[in-house]
């Protein structure tokens, strides 16, 4: 599905309320694009609210092909051994938009500033990061605004060489201003490996090289000539034609052939254009410009090792016996963010009272009652002899959001008594995204009676041997 579809602004609603200079200037663009047969509609945007130079700003080296050459001789050399084939994307296809697998972030606001040189080269790193990691992030343009060197309000170029040298630091730790600052010392956990230009021979690269390079790096920063009509853009297939020089830095996301046309995410939020996104067709307004890609970082599998958050335990001295259905231990834990848990129930236990040989069911629950139970971690055992001591034992691993948990280590039994020489429940959490989603479970256990709908939150089962083990088997506190 697309990001956006409609624009999320009442254009219409603004025009009623706009100056007559504004009026004005709507009204000659209409004309306009009567006379030329545009296929897009103008409106009263919020980025006509600025003048073209304050919300522009991309500012090419005057040697940058000569760079451009340099820089893509490094990024071939260091690419060798770490090219990652992102899958999704086929050059070949008719149309394809990043925006549909995750890989493009929210559209952002650079304000009366002219920095979208450090938007559009965020724009494609997030998208990197995303597509690579699996994870969306919010790195700070602020970041690279006051301290990459690569520009300031007044414009600037792109700026991955601060990105791979330095890194960036999250928004929330190095909010956006709208204005140049002093460079702030901050952590930056967010760094690039290598970037490069799509073609580093050529001013705009071919159609079949931009989609080749979206599909082998991901979204792009690009450069393009806005004009008046541009800035007030709604909606439609962006078809203006003008020879202006190029002026601003967009991230492009996607194409479709059907269109003709590209898909861009600009940064000037989401009242221009189609909620802050343009069809604009191939080769028009020198869309491509300069378009150039970037690798994220692989993310560390683990920010730091495994931690003990909690445990529980009992001893032979604590003459733990259970006749019926019972908790055996219980433990409550805090995850100051999400996590991927693993949750241990071990224990040594006997018949106490009652003739051999007898069975149970044991497992993992969320709640004390009513019985909710992570499916994976049901267990059942037998004890054949009036004298022997087995292992009883429950594990499940999830991933789970950060808050308070309680977890019920629990034991169904029928006629006779269980007793434990020792046991213990233990809590260990990974604070990392370890590469991939646990897989979600599918099916109940075996000899397990039930419905079960794909997509629900629960599944509702219940042993066929023991009618009275009913249990709710929860998908959406521990699954992924």
């Amino acid at each position: 599905m697309e990001i956006s579809i409609t624009p999320s602004t009442n254009y219409r609603k603004r025009e009623l309320g706009a100056t007559a200079k504004i009026k004005a200037e709507l009204a000659a663009l209409r004309d306009e694009a009567k006379d030329k047969q545009w296929t897009f509609e103008v409106g009263y945007t919020t980025a006509m609210d600025f003048s073209i130079e304050k919300i522009t700003g991309l500012k090419p080296p005057s040697d940058w092909l000569t760079l451009a050459k340099q820089q893509n001789l490094m990024a071939k050399a260091l690419l060798e051994s770490s090219r990652i084939a992102l899958g999704q994307c086929v050059a070949s296809a008719s149309k394809f938009n990043w925006a549909d697998y995750s890989g493009v972030t929210e559209v952002k606001d650079q304000g009366n500033c002219g920095s979208c040189w450090a938007f559009a080269t965020h724009g494609a790193f997030e998208g990197s990061y995303a597509i690579l990691n699996k994870a969306m992030i919010n790195s700070s343009e602020q970041d690279t605004l006051d301290c990459s060197g690569a520009g300031s309000c007044s414009g600037g170029w792109w700026a991955y060489d601060y990105l791979i040298k330095t890194g960036s630091a999250k928004e929330a730790d190095y909010p956006y201003l709208a204005v140049k600052g002093t460079c702030k010392a901050v952590q930056r956990p967010y760094k690039a490996e290598v970037w490069g230009y799509v073609d580093a021979n050529v001013d705009i690269p071919s159609v079949a090289a931009i989609k080749k390079a979206l599909c082998d790096y991901g979204p792009l920063a690009v450069a393009v000539a806005v004009t008046s009509a541009f800035q007030a853009y709604k909606s439609g297939v962006f078809n203006e034609g003008s020879n202006a020089q190029i002026n601003h830095g967009v991230t492009l996301v996607g194409w479709d052939d059907s269109k003709q046309a590209w898909r861009i995410k600009n940064s000037w939020g989401q009242g221009w254009g189609e909620s802050g996104y343009m069809w604009i067709a191939y080769n028009t307004n020198k869309i491509g410009y300069a378009a150039s890609w970037v690798k994220a970082n692989l993310a560390p599998v683990c920010e730091d090792g495994p931690s003990l958050i909690a445990n529980a335990a009992l001893s032979w001295s604590n003459n733990k016996q259970f006749a019926a259905n019972a908790n055996v231990l219980s433990v409550t834990f805090t995850l100051p963010k999400a996590m991927y848990v693993s949750i241990v129930a071990d224990g040594s236990a006997f018949i106490a009272k009652g003739a051999a040989p007898q069975s149970f069911t044991t497992g993992l629950y969320s709640g004390e009652s009513p019985n909710t139970m992570w499916t994976g971690s049901l267990r059942k055992g037998s004890l054949q002899a009036a004298n022997q001591h087995i292992q009883v034992h429950s594990a499940h691993a999830m991933k789970l959001a950060a808050g308070t948990y309680t977890c019920y280590w629990k034991i169904w039994l029928s006629g006779y008594t269980i007793g434990f020489d020792s046991a213990t429940l233990t809590v260990i959490a990974v604070p990392c995204s370890m590469g991939g989603n646990l897989q979600a479970i599918q099916s109940a256990p075996g000899d397990m009676v039930g419905a079960m709908i794909e997509g629900d939150a629960t599944i509702m089962a219940v042993e066929a041997a023991r009618p009275e083990l009913q249990v709710t088997i929860d998908r959406s506190a521990g699954s992924e």
